[in-house]
């Protein structure tokens, strides 16, 4: 998609991706106004809310538009979001809206500006870093080198009051700060989910990476944790069989026994 700041007007409305999971598997192309008119999404004829959440909604890894008709969605569940739509189709569990930012921070695959803060520029700051400072490395993106101000409302409601299952950012009146993330056993699988997606889209080829590798994948990152921090999670992978850790080498390699989508079956799967 080439709509680099599709999310500069709106947060996402969790209500609202849930009801275009709902509609999803549409038989015949629909026009942002019909799509209006069946979800209740509001939208308009140069501004509204239903495009913007469509590219959320794909972003997240939740749809994919198979349409070719300009100007026209049909929209498709992936695996994911036929799971997400089974178990939780209000997005207000803590698996799924983990899953969902996973998605949208992708290195690979998320949304630019999403995946530029969470995944690049903040974790180099793991003592917050001033929005002075931050309003200079955004600068440095060409996409944003004209602009005199990049709007962070959205991505600021996204993460105080969507995404309310965690506490991924922290920001005063001078600092942003990610916070890291306490391991949790429920989340297992969606640690491994988070692993496996990026490998399978940076290192197709390979079943086996490097420890260097592995940093490539921004894996800890997704998790606000360092990435010391984040080998302690794969030792717990690695005792589920989900993947085995080569010790003997240096840099240590790591050899994946399963797949992503083999992560998203389970990820509810250890909710009490």
């Amino acid at each position: 998609m080439s709509k680099v700041n599709f999310h500069q007007t709106f947060p996402p409305t969790l209500e609202y991706l849930s009801r275009l999971l709902e509609i999803t598997d549409m038989n015949d192309a629909l026009s942002k106004e019909e799509i209006s008119e069946i979800t209740g999404i509001p939208t308009g004829k140069s501004s509204g809310k239903v495009e913007p959440h469509i590219d959320y909604a794909i972003y997240m890894g939740l749809v994919e538009n198979i349409s070719n008709q300009s100007g026209k969605y049909k929209l498709k569940r992936t695996k994911l979001g036929n799971i997400i739509m089974r178990e939780d189709l209000g997005l207000r569990e803590e698996v799924t809206q983990l899953l969902c930012h996973i998605r949208l921070t992708s290195p690979s695959t998320g949304a630019f500006l999403w995946k530029l803060l969470i995944r690049g520029i903040l974790p180099n700051y793991p003592d917050g870093i001033r929005f002075l400072l931050l309003e200079d490395e955004l600068k440095k993106q060409p996409v944003f080198a004209t602009k005199k101000a990049v709007n962070m409302g959205p991505f600021f409601t996204t993460y105080e009051i969507s995404f309310e299952t965690f506490s991924l950012i922290s920001r005063s009146k001078e600092i942003l700060k990610i916070v890291a993330q306490n391991f949790k056993n429920e989340l297992l699988y969606v640690y491994a989910y988070a692993l496996l997606y990026e490998w399978e889209q940076i290192f197709p080829q390979y079943d086996e990476i490097t420890a260097d590798q592995l940093l490539t994948l921004k894996f800890a990152a997704a998790f606000g944790i360092a990435d010391t921090v984040a080998y302690s999670i794969l030792e717990k992978l690695f005792e589920k069989s989900i993947i085995r850790i080569n010790g003997q080498l240096s840099p240590f390699t790591i050899i994946k026994n399963a797949s992503s989508d083999a992560m998203i079956e389970k990820a509810y799967s250890l909710l009490c």
